[in-house]
């Protein structure tokens, strides 16, 4: 297995009350979640995800033991329904499982919180000529009425920060309607970079502020913090929650 290296930061930002986000990063499991609900319902289900995956810290995992916590985490964020009505919370995941005697990457999501994954060859690694250049793609497909609308062709990507209900999601866990996750798995291969966030993030900084940061050179802890500085100034009016994880050869 790899080495990694990672870095977490949440904030409430300069609009919200209290935080309602939640993080985790303690390998193999990385992870945020945005409470939805209310002041109490969202912080308690964003919480509960967080305390049913820190069991799965420091083991090695497989495929069906992660998809077990997904259904538990659901299951106790059901529960709080009794006495905070409409607690719920997005899920978003990557944690590093067996699969067939090699180590990848699933990544789990459920809601509009985000995994992006850059890859390439960091500047000046390679020799001039061969070096891949340094791309960021976003690995998940947010479950939002935004993204249905993207995806039936009534709206324009470039429009769709405009759009007024874009923090509508369609999917949420804790929801009796709709809480299935999305699950990709993906090689874990050194130089690589992934950033967890949510919705708190995305929605303040511009997307070529956030790439030029995580392409950057900059060590996981201050890529982190400027993600996180950069979502302050911009007067962030969501929460926001940011891990990043970085890819080393342990050899």
């Amino acid at each position: 297995m790899e080495t990694l290296t990672y870095a977490a930061r949440t904030d409430k930002g300069p609009v919200r009350p209290e935080n309602q986000d939640a993080v985790l990063a303690d390998p193999p499991v990385f992870l945020v979640a945005d409470g939805i609900g209310g002041q109490a319902g969202g912080g308690l289900a964003s919480s509960a995800i967080v305390e049913e995956f820190r069991a799965l810290a420091g083991r090695q995992l497989d495929v069906d033991t992660v998809s077990a916590a997904v259904r538990a985490a659901h299951q106790r964020v059901v529960a709080l329904h009794a006495d905070t009505p409409g607690a719920g919370s997005t899920l978003c995941a990557v944690v590093a499982v067996r699969v067939e005697e090699e180590d990848q990457w699933m990544v789990l999501n459920v809601g509009d919180s985000r995994c992006y994954l850059v890859h390439g060859e960091v500047d000046g690694a390679a020799g001039e000529g061969d070096a891949e250049p340094r791309v960021v793609t976003q690995v998940t497909v947010d479950h939002s009425l935004v993204q249905e609308l993207i995806d039936a062709g009534v709206l324009d990507p470039a429009d769709a920060e405009l759009m007024p209900l874009r923090n509508v999601i369609t999917r949420a866990m804790g929801s009796e309607q709709e809480s299935e996750a999305d699950v990709r798995l993906l090689p874990i291969v050194p130089g690589q970079r992934l950033m967890l966030c949510t919705d708190g993030l995305v929605n303040a900084v511009p997307m070529a502020e956030i790439e030029d940061v995580l392409i950057g050179r900059a060590e996981t802890e201050s890529a982190c913090q400027t993600l996180l500085d950069l979502a302050l100034g911009y007067g962030a009016r969501d929460n926001v929650s940011v891990v990043v994880v970085d890819v080393q050869d342990g050899r």
